[in-house]
């Protein structure tokens, strides 16, 4: 099992002021209420005495059901993945990074370094460069499959992944029916129903259209709760557009938006696992595009952690992720930006690693770039461990004035976990640089992209759950 290192080493909001959203987000759906278009989403809220307007499709929430919403969900959760060892656990603002998120419609070709419509293969890819990447704790994906039939995408990239990690996995399932065959190709899996709800592989992502929406695809809601799978909400409110253009506004409209989804599971299932995502985003009022490099981009993960804090739930946020065309030095800013923010703030989901142009391209070469930032980060977050060992007097007592350290075994002993050793960014000199002929970071970062991907075999699913699965896809 993997062990987040803990975030929360800053808190950005004071608890009155916490306070203050949550009870904005109250008032929001007791009085404004929850928009659905599904008619069988109505009816559950219905059957639990919520105040529901049919013929408008509304939703007003009692604070009371939200309370006993919060009561009811799990304060941990744990994501096992295939190979149980890459186990994580959600809770008390332990930190994991994850590549990609939902599918993108473009990739950036790594060997051509052209922009073009990425497929199976390349999910497959991606996703067994991601399990090769030592600081990336979980996948999701920066491509898509656009070379099978519309219906069937989200279905043949579960596959994919599915095949080539193993690795917890967090991945969208949009509507009831993809909803229902996910289920089903988990529980082929893990071999029986109880194992599957036991030691669940994967969240499964979910969005909710903002402003105050619940959507028919929203179903999957209820065949996720049934059967115990971790939903993970996004939500992503803007700034301007579908959200009040001040940050505390769109933090109490994605707030609601959250609890009415937590209380929606918890009317399914008491105890369902349940993932919190109340972030704000940005509408750059210039290009129309929402701005994940934005500043207010990186804020939104502080009222996440804050919220979920205050409520004791696990969440979801952003780290990994640029409006950069191309891994460069805007790329590298705004991921160092948006994951250390997210990571200091105590997301447990840090997602995006990979994701360029406000998440329309995927980069191979950028999700390498963003493992060594997550590594870098992760030293971070280990801070200083003060005690005999390493205040080490005795080791300066032995070496005395005008000595060195280099050869005494307390740095051979330490230097490893003192220290973070860089896998492509380079420390050389110069001389050295220019020796070996002035390699750019993209240089070294594509001959990473293929020596892992010549080399990293993750263990495939075993061939007749490779053909249970195509089944449930084709819908036998």
């Amino acid at each position: 099992m993997v062990k987040g290192l803990t975030g929360r080493q800053l808190k950005f909001l004071l608890e009155e002021h916490v306070e203050k959203i949550h009870e904005t987000s109250l008032r929001i759906l007791e009085e404004v209420g929850i928009k659905s278009t599904s008619k069988r989403i109505l009816e559950v809220f219905s059957r639990s005495g919520m105040d529901v307007d049919t013929d408008r499709g509304i939703v007003k929430i009692s604070r009371s059901h939200v309370k006993e919403a919060l009561k009811k969900a799990p304060k941990r959760v744990v994501i096992y993945g295939r190979s149980q060892e890459n186990a994580i656990t959600l809770e008390d603002g332990r930190t994991y990074f994850g590549l990609g998120g939902t599918p993108t419609p473009y990739i950036l070709d790594a060997e051509s370094g052209e922009l073009r419509r990425p497929g199976v293969r390349d999910v497959a890819d991606a996703t067994r460069l991601g399990d090769a990447l030592p600081n990336i704790d979980f996948i999701m994906t920066i491509a898509g499959a656009f070379d099978v039939p519309y219906e069937a995408e989200y279905l043949y990239e579960w596959k994919a992944i599915l095949n080539n990690t193993g690795k917890p996995i967090v991945y969208p399932a949009p509507g009831i029916i993809d909803a229902e065959k996910v289920v089903r190709i988990g529980k082929a899996i893990a071999g029986d129903e109880d194992s599957f709800r036991r030691k669940p592989m994967f969240g499964v992502y979910v969005e909710m259209p903002s402003p105050l929406t619940l959507h028919d695809a929203n179903e999957n809601i209820i065949v996720l709760a049934e059967n115990e799978v971790p939903i993970v909400i996004g939500q992503m409110p803007q700034l301007g557009a579908t959200a009040p253009v001040t940050f505390a506004g769109a933090a109490a409209l994605s707030n609601a938006e959250n609890l009415a989804a937590l209380t929606l599971t918890q009317i399914i299932n008491p105890g369902a696992p349940f993932i919190y995502g109340g972030y704000v985003t940005l509408m750059d009022q210039r290009t129309g595009r929402c701005a994940y490099g934005s500043p207010e981009f990186a804020m939104g993960n502080i009222v996440d952690s804050a919220l979920a804090s205050y409520y004791g739930l696990p969440c979801f946020g952003w780290g990994g992720c640029s409006d950069s065309k191309e891994p460069d030095v805007q790329a590298g800013a705004e991921v160092m930006m948006n994951s250390l923010i997210a990571a200091f703030s105590g997301v447990n989901l840090i997602h995006d690693f990979g994701y360029l142009a406000g998440g329309s391209i995927g980069s191979m070469e950028m999700a390498v770039i963003g493992d060594e930032i997550a590594g870098m980060i992760k030293r971070i977050l280990r801070g200083v461990r003060v005690d005999d060992e390493s205040l080490a007097f005795n080791v300066v007592k032995s070496i005395g004035p005008g000595g060195h350290f280099l050869s005494h075994p307390h740095t051979l002993k330490h230097l490893r976990d003192e220290i973070y050793i860089p896998e492509i960014f380079s420390r050389d000199s110069e001389a050295k640089w220019i020796k070996s002929g002035e390699p750019s970071i993209r240089d070294t970062v594509r001959r990473r992209v293929r020596e892992i991907l010549k080399k990293h075999k993750p263990e495939p699913l075993p061939e007749d759950i490779q053909r249970k699965i195509e089944e449930i896809i084709r819908g036998k």
